[in-house]
């Protein structure tokens, strides 16, 4: 197993109150699953993925990455192993720096010193590999990063995180963000990078569709549980307001979710 959550609880405590945002939850994905997870607002989804990626420790259980204990490690002790893409296109990018500067960097992984992966020959290399994402940047290298459009920069961002072929990629509504056309863009280069890599993706979307879409498995959260969930076979013959049902055979209620579309943001 690449990723194997087991029996974990993570509690916050808000003033007087206790959330419990995930309630001794079990997830294991095998080498090349893509699952797409979504849940109402506070079903745990996004503190899932913190969890998994070492943000957050959780209360009790344990977390697993390729077969190692990661419970106790660190976020940066897990960054070979994990790459993250979030909602917002501005987080994934050094706005000041060039493209070809934010490829050479993710490349390195955070090593310092940029000069040896910025030769003539290796900037050809980052040309070609980011031509593949079929939106000119290749042309594009020595342009700051602050001058792309949100779709190419989370497009870039996507690339960024996969170059590396980490364990595991976590997608944080990644798409969330951007205007549809954009969104359907960058979806599309992501199934591409992951298929291409065949790296274990774990993508939390609020859009039903999507999660329809992609993927070989489908999970749906509540209250900090893993509720549903379906492989790819089961999953094909399911239509938005089939998933809206099973939202609410498990007590999720009209106003947490936006027919047609997706979930509350949670």
């Amino acid at each position: 197993m690449i990723l194997e959550v087991l029996k974990v609880t993570k509690t916050f405590v808000l003033g007087a109150e206790r959330l419990v945002a995930l309630d001794g939850l079990d997830l294991c994905l095998a080498e090349g699953d893509f699952a797409t997870v979504i849940g109402s607002n506070g079903a745990g989804k996004t503190t899932l993925l913190n969890v998994t990626a070492g943000t957050y420790r959780p209360d009790r259980g344990k977390v697993r990455l390729a077969g190692r204990d990661v419970t106790h490690w660190p976020a940066h002790r897990r960054a070979h192993l994990i790459g993250r893409v979030f909602q917002d296109p501005l987080q994934g990018t050094a706005a000041h720096m060039t493209v070809a500067e934010n490829l050479a960097l993710a490349a390195k992984k955070g090593r310092r010193g940029l000069s040896p992966l910025l030769s003539a020959r290796r900037r050809r290399t980052l040309a070609e590999t980011v031509a593949g994402l079929g939106m000119g940047l290749d042309q594009r290298l020595s342009e700051k990063v602050a001058y792309l459009s949100g779709g190419e920069r989370q497009a870039l961002t996507v690339l960024m995180a996969t170059m590396t072929k980490p364990k595991l990629l976590l997608l944080d509504e990644h798409t969330a963000a951007l205007d549809p056309a954009n969104a359907e863009k960058v979806l599309a280069v992501t199934e591409k990078l992951v298929a291409e890599h065949r790296i274990t993706t774990l993508m939390v979307t609020h859009r039903m569709d999507q999660a329809l879409q992609v993927g070989n498995r489908l999970i749906m959260m509540h209250k900090g549980r893993i509720v549903l969930d379906l492989d790819a076979e089961k999953k094909r013959g399911l239509k938005v307001e089939d998933l809206v049902e099973l939202f609410r055979r498990v007590g999720v209620c009209d106003d947490a979710l936006l027919l047609g579309q997706g979930l509350a943001v949670g």
